[in-house]
């Protein structure tokens, strides 16, 4: 029973990572990510070059580099915790 388990446990785990990061970045660069992302409806397509830049910027300040290593450590984490999952 577990084993259905822990590939959502796993996932888990990395949306929490991604919310403690995404709750680090400053309230009004949240609110511009998401006025952007809604405007565009996430359309790589429909962004302008301006919006790109200013988006690669407020990335820059959720330090992607961290993000990735706090999911992929809570990914590897639930891994050895629950085993392996098929």
């Amino acid at each position: 029973m577990l084993r259905r388990f822990a590939p959502w446990l796993i996932l888990f785990e990395v949306l929490r990572a991604g919310r403690a990061h995404w709750g680090q970045l400053d309230p009004d660069d949240r609110r511009r990510v998401t006025e952007l992302m809604r405007r565009t409806k996430a359309d790589p397509r429909r962004i302008t070059a301006a919006d790109r830049a200013e988006l690669r910027e407020l990335a820059g300040r959720l330090q992607f580099g961290r993000l990735l290593l706090s999911m992929g450590g809570a990914a590897v984490l639930g891994r050895r915790r629950h085993g392996r999952w098929r």
